[in-house]
Order: C-alpha cells, then structure tokens, then sequence
C-alpha cells in the first residue's frame, strides 16, 4: 500500500515530534485516513525495532475492530485484543479498551509497551486515560506517545497538555475536499423565527443548555417547517439532523413521518445492536431520515449521507466540524450503486455556522511552507504548545493566530480551485484521446481509468485478473483521487515511479501489433508512443466494451 503524500508527510511528522519529544498529536479531519497513518507509523517504528510492542487505544468495541482490521492489514504484523474476558498481551500490537484498562486490577496484568497510540486523543484528559497513561510511564519511562484526532478541542474546557506538548501535523478538512477525498458542504443558514430567543440561551457543562434549546426548538410549529426547507433543498438525500435532546429528536422524527418520509430516532440508550441495524437500514435506504442528539458525531462513516441538519446551537467550533464531517464522505459506486454524491447539503436551523463562520471561510488548500532558514514550528503564545508553522489555531487552547498572507489563499466558497492530482499523484496517466475526457494509469497489479460521460466523471479500476470495478462517480477531481487510491492500494513503490526509465522506453512491435488487432486503425497508430502508454491504450481497448458499459449505463440510468 503506498500512502498519499500527506500521510506519509504525518508519519515522518509523527516519527520526528516523538523523537524530540517522547509525545504529538496528529490532527487531521475525517476521511484523512488516520487509521491508515497509525499504521504506517507502527509498521516503521517495529521494523525497526523487533522486540517492542505497541498498544492502541480506543473507548468502543467497534473502534478496537476497526482498528485491529486496518492496522493489521497495513503492518502485517500479529495482533492481540484486551478488552472485557480477553486478555492478550502476545501481540506485537495489542488494541485495548479504555473501560477495561482504566481498571486497576487490570492494569496490574499490562505489559510494557514501547509505544502508545491513543485514538480519538481529545478523550484523553479524562481521568480513566490518565490512568492507563500513568501506568504505560511507569512500566516504561521512554514510551512514545502518538494521539489522533479530528477535533481536539475539548467542549469542557479540560486542556491536553498535560498529555501532550505539541501538534506533529495538522491538515485542514479544504485540503482533502480539493484533493477530491471529501465531498464539499453547501451550507444554508435557515431562520426560524427564533434566532432571538437561541441567542440568550445560556451555557452549563461546556455547552448552550440544551434543555433550554429544547424549549425553544421543539415547536411543531418549527419541525413542520424544518421537513418543509428539507423536503424544498435536499428531499432526494439521506440525511441526519442533530437536534437538543432526545425528545426533540423524537419530536422531528415524527414531524417527517407525518409528512410521509420515513425516519427514526438513534439514541445512545439504544442497545448497541439495535443501533447497528438501524444505521445498516438507513444505508440500504428503508430509512431516509435519521434524528440523534450528538450519538452520531464519533464512530459514524455512512457514505450515502448527503444533508446534514444542525438543529441544535453549537457552542464550541469543534462540535460543528464532527457534525458536518458526518456528510462529506464520498460514495463508492459498488457498495451504493444507485447514490451521486459530489457534495452534502448542510441546513443549519440553530445559527452554528453564523457562530463559527463556514468551514468555507477559512480553509487554505495547502499547508503554509516554511521560508528558507526557517524552522517549521511555532510556539503557542498562550499555553506555549509546539505547533506546525501554518496552524491559525492552537488546538490545545484555541489561541487564533492572525496571519498576513491569507487574503492570497483564503477560499470564501467551495466553487473550489482544483488542485492537480495528475502532479501529486506517484503514478504516470496516460490521456488517451488528447482531450482529457479518458485517462487512464496502470501498474503491476492493475489499472485504473477517468472517464467522463458528459456531465459527470466515471472512476473505474481493475485488479489483475478480475473484473472492472466502480471506484467514484462525481466531479473530476473527486474520481481520480479515487483512481489514484485505488492504485496506491494494489501496487507497492517499484509500480510507482514516474521517473523509472522503462515508462518512456519506445513501444515495442509486439505492443503495437497488439494495438493494431485489439481496434486501433492503422492509420491511427502512434508510433512515438512509449511502452508505458501503449500499455494503457492496450488495457482500454482490451476493456473498451465493459469500460463504455459501466460509464454510459450509468449515464443512461442518470437521463432515465
């Protein structure tokens, strides 16, 4: 597997801030692909170290099976669980649970780790933690420390220095919309009559008092007018809304079940279960509305998710990123055949994105570089925390910084400026009839191709082999980051290289000989063509009919 270059830039980071520091936290929003960067950063750390373990993390059942699969699947290395009967420290990797290791009988029985990674780090000040962190100290005073987080802002106000003493990396969420790796939100700010009344709302706990936001929200009046803007702006979408509490959840649901849309509630009182199956529900489409009172915000990746609702007031920044992030996703065709999806609606009923300004309004496409001389870290003028130079906020204490270069690179809207995949990505891609509209690269293991129907872009990939297989549907930047991830995954660096000498040797006779009998006229025959592309232009005629196909069958399905 070979990582996008932003992942790998978050390992050396990671690599780099332990060393100097014994700890860093990595922050990088959903969709990033954090598990991923763990387990490049454990595979090179244990490579290099063949008598060390590491021990991850996570506060849910679900997590430790996520991450046991991925990291597993990334290092290749042996893996042990300890969580509730299990208690396995054998693994070279062991995936823990926060409630069974924040026990002290059963941290009497944890072995020493070299390392400890704590997913979902802005957890970490919580004194269940603390503990697991105190004891890992003490079995081993070197241990290195590597949290990840898409939001570390703590809503409690509860600082993570005492955890951690600097950010490694941080990548903003308009980095990976340009990349094509997230869909773009399309915000709509909708005034109930209410804006008043919300904004005397007062704060306890670290949040608006969401009782009094229930008071105020929870009108059948309003629910009937939130399913009236639903069904005007984003009727054909799945779609979740984070209400105050419980029973406005309950309340809103009703609202749209009476209006004929089938929706549900999902509540953390709800066996886990029953939870599973009804968000595998609303993936199948049997339910279109889901309502939940912040269950959904950790721990939730439905890609057919296309509106989100905010009808809650948001007090902190960071409990407005999870919410949105929940729909910015992409689609894979072969799992959701009948869903496009090239950006998230986002109606925001409760004045959260007046509060906090518009993810649009302050994401820059590439991270600030470093002059020349220059060191690639700030300090914190407030909390003194070690950040990478072009943080505009500290993410231990909110401290904004104020930047001079910004008006150059500030986007004020997702009509977004395209960043070139073609240069980023480590693979060569062929453009096949000279215009653009059908690309294609290969490798060892595969190909993949773009391909446009005339109104959207068609992500294809075959693994060596096997059948051709949907990757994305969308804008074009959005299919071949597709593309580009699909290769990464089947090839390894030796596929990889553009600058290998063999891409741009001179076709042999045999290739187009080939070329000739698999459709190309004689006529058409380029001869200037080097080994690399005919290779392309041999997979796509090789594959023309089901290529065509997949792309204008789903552009038929689409006129239909």
């Amino acid at each position: 597997m070979i990582p996008r270059d932003y992942q790998k830039a978050a390992v050396d980071a990671a690599r780099d801030r332990t060393a100097a520091h014994g700890n860093t936290m990595l922050v990088l929003p959903t969709g990033a692909g954090k598990t991923a960067i763990a387990g490049f950063y454990i595979g090179e750390e244990l490579e290099q170290r063949k008598h060390d373990r590491v021990l991850v993390l996570q506060h849910t059942d679900e997590l430790i099976d996520q991450n046991r699969s991925a990291i597993g699947t990334v290092t290749g290395m042996p893996t042990s669980v300890v969580k509730a009967k299990q208690d396995d420290w054998g693994g070279r990797i062991v995936f823990g649970s926060v409630q069974t290791l924040a026990r002290a009988n059963r941290r009497e029985r944890m072995a020493p780790v070299s390392h400890l990674i704590i997913d979902e780090c802005h957890r970490s000040a919580a004194q269940s933690y603390q503990s697991i962190i105190d004891e890992a100290r003490a079995l081993n005073p070197e241990i290195k420390l590597l949290g990840l987080s898409a939001t570390p802002g703590r809503g409690d106000g509860r600082s993570l220095r005492r955890t951690f003493s600097n950010v490694g990396y941080h990548l903003k969420i308009g980095t990976l919309i340009g990349r094509g790796l997230l869909v773009p939100p399309r915000t709509y700010t909708i005034d109930l009559g209410v804006e008043d009344e919300l904004a005397g709302l007062g704060a306890t706990a670290g949040d608006f008092d969401m009782r009094a936001a229930d008071k105020v929200l929870n009108r059948s009046v309003l629910n009937e007018a939130v399913v009236e803007h639903w069904q005007a702006k984003a009727a054909d979408r799945r779609t979740i809304f984070f209400c105050a509490t419980v029973g406005h959840a309950d309340a809103v649901a009703e609202a749209f079940r009476t209006a004929g849309v089938t929706a549900e509630t999902i509540s953390g009182e709800m066996p886990s279960r029953t939870r599973a199956d009804l968000i595998a529900r609303f993936d199948r489409g049997e339910v279109q509305v889901l309502t939940n009172c912040m269950v959904l915000t950790e721990g939730f990746d439905s890609q057919p998710v296309g509106c989100i609702g905010i009808l809650r007031p948001m007090l902190h920044k960071g409990t407005f990123i999870q919410a949105v992030g929940r729909g910015l996703r992409r689609v894979d065709p072969a799992r959701f055949s009948g869903i496009v999806k090239t950006d998230c609606v986002v109606l925001d009923f409760a004045g959260a994105a007046l509060r906090h300004g518009s993810l649009e309004q302050e994401i820059t496409l590439d991270e600030d570089d470093p002059e020349p001389g220059q060191a690639p870290w700030k300090l914190c003028p407030t909390c003194e925390a070690e950040l990478p130079l072009g943080a505009s906020v500290c993410d231990f204490c909110g401290h904004v910084f104020t930047r001079e270069r910004a008006e150059a690179r500030l986007l004020t809207a997702f009509d977004m400026m395209e960043i070139d995949l073609l240069e980023r990505s480590p693979f060569a891609w062929c453009d096949l009839h000279g215009d653009g509209q059908a690309m294609m690269a290969s490798g060892f293991n595969g190909w993949a191709g773009v391909f446009h129907d005339g109104a959207l872009w068609h992500a294809l990939g075959q693994p060596k082999g096997r059948a051709i297989r949907p990757l994305a549907i969308g804008t074009r930047v959005q299919a071949l980051a597709a593309a580009d991830d699909f290769l990464r995954a089947t090839e390894t660096g030796t596929a990889s290289i553009k600058s290998r000498r063999w891409l741009n040797d001179p076709a042999t006779m045999k290739q187009m000989d080939l070329l000739q009998r698999a459709g190309h006229e004689a006529n058409g025959l380029d001869f200037s063509l080097s080994k690399y592309a005919a290779n392309c232009h041999l997979n796509f005629r090789w594959n023309r009919g089901a290529i065509t196909a997949a792309v204008l069958g789903r552009a038929e399905r689409s006129a239909a």
